[in-house]
């Protein structure tokens, strides 16, 4: 029973280790993601004021360095196009870090409705660019 498993064994174990290897701009956005779900938890609790700030420091800093990669949809575009197209990527990443700012002058003065409705905004930010950006 154990022979018939193998060779299934050995051809996941090789799409796992393939799936593994992240590029330099998917390592930061799943550094993003983690502060991200943890945000999205605590956001609209006052008392997780200063563990909300770390987190938005995280997606600051996340933003920040993959804004100055280049996704890897570029390599998907026209020679023509591909100017254009990475244009409109660091243009939306620079608005998502536009609302992480909002964010974050929201949680510093306590307004617990604005840092809801940036984080609303900038869930919709990452659906839009993970639509038009992000490989499958």
């Amino acid at each position: 029973m154990l022979k018939k498993f193998t060779p299934l064994v050995a051809v996941l174990s090789l799409g796992i280790s393939a799936f593994a290897e992240d590029t330099p701009m998917e390592k930061e956005m799943g550094t993003m993601n983690k502060a991200y779900k943890a945000l999205k938890k605590s956001i609209e609790d006052p008392a997780q004021k200063a563990e909300n700030l770390k987190f938005i420091a995280q997606i600051k800093k996340t933003n920040d360095a993959a804004s100055k990669m280049e996704p890897k949809t570029l390599a998907d575009q026209p020679a023509a196009a591909k100017a254009a197209y990475l244009e409109k990527f660091k243009a939306s990443m620079a608005d998502f870090g536009k609302h992480v700012d909002a964010l974050e002058a929201a949680v510093n003065a306590g307004n617990t409705a604005a840092a809801k409705a940036e984080f609303d905004k900038l869930n919709e930010l990452k659906k839009k660019g993970h639509e038009e950006f992000k490989k499958d």
